[in-house]
């Protein structure tokens, strides 16, 4: 009767064992269905290799060369943004102002706030124009 009752309780174990280990593998199968494809342009604005600034000042000229006494190419105004193509600082009557280089010109950074990516930048430009 020992030898049944230890060969029936051996069998349930491996029964139950193995009830464990389909039910295990059958709920980790999953339908595989179509998802929504990626936007790339808000991957794109997340890309942290350039930097983007806003323009905070009412009106900004961008200047020839970077000092403020540089010729006037272009205007833009508050909310504008654009991409950093580089950076100067220039000391000027004893003081020390990091200008920035865009497509338009130079800028200082007292017109500009300064963001690391695109998508802060628009954020920042929509907060500025509320």
């Amino acid at each position: 009767m020992k030898t049944a009752m230890k060969t029936i309780n051996k069998h349930n174990r491996i029964l139950f064992s193995v009830l464990f280990c389909a039910l295990f593998l059958l709920s980790s199968c999953k339908i595989n269905r179509p998802g929504k494809p990626a936007d790339l342009n808000k991957i794109d604005n997340l890309a942290t290799s350039s930097e983007w600034a806003v323009i905070s000042s009412p009106y900004a000229a961008f200047r020839a060369n970077c000092y403020s006494g540089a010729d006037v190419i272009a205007h833009g105004r508050q909310g504008d943004i654009c991409e950093i193509m580089g950076k100067k600082l220039e000391k000027s009557n004893g003081k020390v102002i990091l200008w920035y280089r865009f497509d338009e010109g130079w800028l200082s950074e007292d017109d500009l706030l300064v963001c690391n990516n695109r998508m802060q930048a628009d954020k920042a430009a929509a907060d500025m124009l509320k």
